[in-house]
């Protein structure tokens, strides 16, 4: 009989204990399904390590969409010698979905949600002012214009910011790698750069291993730079 209730009462003990574990027990399960909610440092995720999350995608109804009114970034005109060409959204290599309603951005069989703000800013500790010189201009390329560039085109450091005309560099772009283009860029066009100067506000366009990039000017900043 003691050995009847002490079976008995180790049973109830882990109903009981059961019963008040469920809840943590759902929610990590309510965790996991929705990703894209959790604002973390790692913002990727691969098919391979949730395939689920892969098959649920949609597309953006981009007839429907309104660009963020908090994104701020003007829109300018190329120069192109004396074509006017305007940006278009790069759909086949990176282009932003849904995913639980939420945009995302999809990379081959990689997704990337929104990054902490933390993230972009401790890439950029380091980070020191490049600077191109032509003629009598110099041009600068800021920590400030370089966390505006990787915040909306960057994958890795994301800040969720979405516009039907926008495009991404390639995940596996460094801060460095992506400095280096802008210059390169900026080289590219120096004379259209020595004779715009300082105080005006254009763009031009470059290619750099292949790929053909808009650099945008702002009164002798480098504002801009994605792919086109």
């Amino acid at each position: 009989m003691k050995r009847s209730f002490i079976f008995f009462s180790a049973f109830v003990s882990f109903v009981l204990l059961f019963s008040f574990l469920l809840p943590s027990i759902s929610f990590a399960k309510e965790g996991v399904e929705n990703w894209v909610d959790i604002i973390e440092e790692d913002n990727s995720v691969t098919y391979n390590e949730n395939p689920e999350l892969f098959t649920d995608l949609e597309e953006v109804d981009w007839d429907k969409f309104v660009d963020d009114p908090e994104d701020g970034e003007e829109s300018y005109l190329i120069e192109s010698g004396s074509t006017v060409i305007q940006p278009f959204f790069w759909g086949l290599v990176a282009r932003v979905v849904l995913s639980g309603g939420k945009h995302v951005i999809k990379w081959g069989s990689k997704i990337f949600k929104k990054a902490p703000k933390s993230k972009v800013t401790n890439a950029l500790k380091t980070f020191k002012t490049a600077t191109y010189k032509t003629g009598s201009h110099t041009f600068k390329l800021t920590k400030t214009d370089m966390k505006h560039m990787l915040e909306r085109h960057h994958p890795k450091y994301w800040n969720g910011t979405v516009k039907k005309k926008q495009t991404f560099y390639n995940p596996d772009l460094s801060v460095s790698g992506v400095k280096n283009i802008a210059i390169s860029i900026a080289k590219q066009n120096r004379n259209t750069l020595k004779s715009k100067g300082t105080n005006s506000t254009f763009q031009v366009q470059g290619t750099v291993n292949g790929v053909k990039y808009v650099l945008g000017i702002t009164k002798g900043h480098i504002k801009q730079l994605y792919p086109k």
